[in-house]
């Protein structure tokens, strides 16, 4: 079993990336679950073809008592199974006690012991909020990306994830790879290299922008659904082949920059505007 935690901050199309890796997952095993770790319950709409699937907190406000799996699933694209956890009206609870009620839920019908070739868990990142590394005290997954664009604050965020794995790393916790979005496709690729091998990491994959991905979200479609020709697909099944392929051995701890040399480090980039 593939146990994944893919680790993003707001506003670099989280939920489009995690349901075009889980429909490249797809083509290759038939159990696929993924869980979207987020009061937010939109993860799955790419799988799902565009509808709100009831989340855990609203299943379990009407019964409390869940004799099996497939009672918290729902069945998506290519026989995807989903789960969204929900969480309470904006303002109004901590949003990852919920979470941690779902993964409660998750212990009491064995769902890591469950027959599913890849669980594929979807994280939104809170720098700030240590209730969002719950699951890492507890190993819920085995294998942890992070996904950046160019933009300097998502690579503040990945430094961030990076510091909180690292406190877990007795519990065999590791950051596998890096997983690069782009937000334009004439971006300065060495700033990228250069910040990802600053703190010991690699880039395990580099998804272009892409139009089809952008035509799928407006049909709440992945992009192998939406047209199973479209190039940026072999991106994402190649990214799906190395993260099989990747070998625990080969992975070491990485090296967070504190807040002054994060920024200092990037005051040595020099960009010049596209229009220059």
């Amino acid at each position: 079993m593939e146990r994944i935690a893919i680790y993003w901050k707001w506003g670099i199309w989280k939920s489009t990336m995690s349901c075009n890796i889980s429909a490249s997952f797809s083509k290759l095993w038939k159990s696929i679950l993924q869980v979207w770790c987020d009061p937010k319950a939109d993860s799955t709409k790419k799988i799902t073809w565009g509808k709100r699937i009831p989340t855990m907190m609203e299943m379990l406000s009407k019964n409390d008592d869940f004799v099996a799996v497939d009672e918290l699933t729902v069945k998506g694209f290519n026989g995807i199974d989903c789960i969204e956890a929900g969480g309470p009206i904006p303002g109004t609870w901590c949003a990852w006690r919920w979470i941690s009620k779902m993964f409660e839920v998750f212990d009491d019908v064995e769902l890591l012991e469950e027959n599913y070739d890849v669980m594929l868990f979807d994280v939104l990142w809170d720098v700030v909020c240590g209730g969002f590394a719950s699951p890492l005290r507890l190993w819920y997954w085995e294998k942890i990306f992070i996904v950046i664009s160019e933009e300097i604050m998502s690579m503040y965020a990945c430094n961030n994830i990076c510091r909180a794995v690292n406190q877990y790393s007795k519990n065999g916790i590791y950051v596998w790879g890096i997983i690069v979005n782009a937000r334009s496709n004439t971006l300065n690729k060495t700033i990228i290299e250069d910040f990802v091998k600053k703190i010991w990491l690699d880039i395990i994959a580099f998804i272009p922008r892409s139009d089809m991905i952008a035509c799928a979200e407006y049909k709440s479609q992945t992009v192998l659904e939406y047209n199973k020709e479209a190039e940026v697909i072999n991106n994402f099944d190649k990214l799906v082949e190395d993260i099989i392929n990747l070998n625990r051995e080969e992975k070491w701890f990485p090296k967070p920059m504190d807040d002054e040399e994060f920024d200092e480090f990037f005051k040595t980039f020099e960009i010049k505007p596209n229009w220059l």
